[in-house]
């Protein structure tokens, strides 16, 4: 004998919607949700978050959150006094990032600054240059936190190979 199932009314509704509008389109298609293991997590959820609002066009989103990112490692490096541009450099100047690391993190600041202070204008945040600027907040992630993280890593694991194999680790 045959089981016959029935569609409730509100999927026979939905279906109903979906067949008038045929030219009906899913966003996001992928949203893009990174992980940043070596990075606190309060900052990795925020980068995460401007990645998702890149899957969705929400571009002054997600550079205002790779603004904050910048600004987030800065604090959480102990870099609490002064405006953004101080603690930018102070991050360069503690060697926690490269001066081409500095130059990007000025430009990440630039277009943040534009939406953070309302300073929308006529032109909205091109797809192109908010793609581009939270590539270079996941630079500056992995400059100063995946990086330094991966290196500690691989010397603690020769550092352990050498122990195993000798009884102490050769300098």
């Amino acid at each position: 004998m045959a089981t016959i199932y029935r569609a409730s009314s509100q999927q026979a509704a939905l279906q109903t919607a979906l067949s008038e509008h045929r030219n009906l389109g899913w966003t996001p298609r992928h949203v893009s949700h990174p992980s940043f293991p070596d990075v606190p997590d309060q900052i990795a959820e925020t980068a995460a978050e401007a990645h998702a609002c890149l899957s969705v066009d929400a571009h002054r989103g997600a550079v205002a959150l790779a603004r904050a990112v910048v600004e987030a490692t800065a604090k959480e490096k102990g870099i609490i006094k002064g405006s953004l541009v101080a603690k930018i450099d102070a991050l360069h100047a503690a060697g926690h990032m490269r001066e081409i690391t500095r130059e990007v993190a000025h430009e990440i600041r630039l277009g943040g600054n534009e939406i953070a202070h309302g300073d929308l204008g006529a032109e909205p945040m091109p797809a192109g240059d908010a793609q581009a600027i939270v590539r270079l907040m996941d630079e500056i992630l992995h400059e100063v936190y995946q990086g330094p993280a991966a290196m500690r890593q691989l010397k603690q694991n020769r550092i352990d190979r050498e122990k195993r194999n000798s009884g102490s680790p050769l300098e």
